[in-house]
C-alpha cells in the first residue's frame, strides 16, 4: 500500500499526479485537492472555487484555484490521452479476434468499433455533463487503469473473465459541486451506455438474422456490461456517487442494465 501524500491514508490504488509526481488517495487525486506545487500552478488562466464532496452531503477544503472552463473544449493533453486510451481499447480486442479478419473483416471492424464507441461516448458524457454545469473536466490516462485493462484482457484469453474490462483512465473534474450535480455527472456515463444498448436492441429486432443483427448483440452486451460494471456502488465507481445521490435512479439504471445484459444470454 502507498500513503497519500496529502492526508496519509494508505491506499492500494494510489493516483499519481501528472504535475507534481506525488501519489494520492481518491479524494486528493486532483491538483486542486492536494495543493499541487507542480507546473499546474504556473498556467492558471481563470479562478474558480472548488471543494470536496463528502458522503454526508457536505463540503470541506474549499478554496480558490484556477482551471480552464470552456464548454465542449479539449486541451492538447486531453486529446493525447483520449487517443492513447482509444488506441489501447481498439488494439487489445483485435488480438482476440484477429483470426476472423480474413474470414469476415466487417465483423472484426464492427466489434472493435462498438467497444471503442462504448468507451469514448461514456467518457465524453461525463465530461460534457460536468462542463455544462460549469465544471472543469478533462480525460486523463491512469497508470493503474491501463494496468487493470491489460490484466483483464489476458484474463479474458484464459476465460477467467467473460468480457474485457475497459478502464484506461477517467474524466477528472474540478469545481464546487452539490449532491445533485455530482449525481447527474456520474449517471451520464452509464446512461449513455444504456442508451447505446437500447439502440442496438432495436437494430437486432429489425435485422435479427443479418451481420448487423449479430453485431447488435455484441453492442448490447458490451454496453450493458460497461454500464453495470460502472454502477457498482463501491469505491471510486460511478455507482457509489449515484447511490448516494438518488437510490431510485441507481436502482433503475442497474435493473435496466442487468436486463439488457441478461437478454444477450437468452
Amino acid at each position: 500500500m502507498v500513503k497519500c501524500e496529502k492526508c496519509g491514508v494508505e491506499t492500494y490504488m494510489p493516483f499519481r499526479c501528472n504535475y507534481c509526481g506525488g501519489y494520492f488517495c481518491e479524494q486528493h487525486r486532483l491538483p486542486e485537492f492536494h495543493d499541487c506545487n507542480g507546473k499546474y500552478d504556473q498556467t492558471k488562466p481563470k479562478t474558480v472555487q472548488v471543494g470536496e464532496y463528502t458522503t454526508s452531503g457536505g463540503f470541506y477544503g474549499n478554496y480558490s484555484t484556477s482551471r480552464i472552463i470552456r464548454p465542449y473544449w479539449f486541451s492538447k493533453k486531453e486529446l493525447r490521452d483520449l487517443a492513447i486510451g482509444l488506441l489501447v481499447i481498439m488494439t487489445l480486442p483485435f488480438f482476440k479476434i484477429w483470426s476472423y479478419f480474413t474470414i469476415d473483416p466487417l465483423f472484426v471492424v464492427g466489434v472493435v468499433s462498438i467497444l471503442a464507441g462504448a468507451f469514448i461516448l461514456h467518457e465524453l458524457a461525463h465530461k460534457f455533463a460536468a462542463q455544462r454545469l460549469g465544471m472543469w473536466a478533462e480525460f486523463r490516462l491512469s497508470t493503474m487503469g491501463l494496468l487493470f485493462t491489460f490484466i483483464s484482457f489476458f484474463l479474458l484469453q484464459t476465460s477467467v473473465l467473460p468480457i474485457m474490462i475497459v478502464a484506461p483512465g477517467a474524466v477528472m473534474i474540478a469545481g464546487l459541486m452539490n449532491k445533485n450535480e455530482y449525481g447527474k455527472i456520474s449517471i451520464a456515463g452509464p446512461a449513455t451506455n444504456i442508451a447505446q444498448a437500447i439502440i442496438y436492441l432495436v437494430i437486432f429486432f429489425i435485422t435479427p438474422d443479418s451481420l448487423l443483427g449479430g453485431l447488435a448483440v455484441y453492442g448490447i452486451e458490451i454496453n450493458a456490461f460497461l454500464a453495470l460494471f460502472n454502477l457498482i456502488p463501491f469505491g471510486i465507481f460511478d455507482g457509489m456517487k449515484i447511490f448516494n445521490w438518488d437510490k431510485r435512479v441507481w436502482a433503475a439504471a442497474a435493473v435496466i442494465s442487468g436486463l439488457l445484459l441478461l437478454f444477450t444470454f437468452v
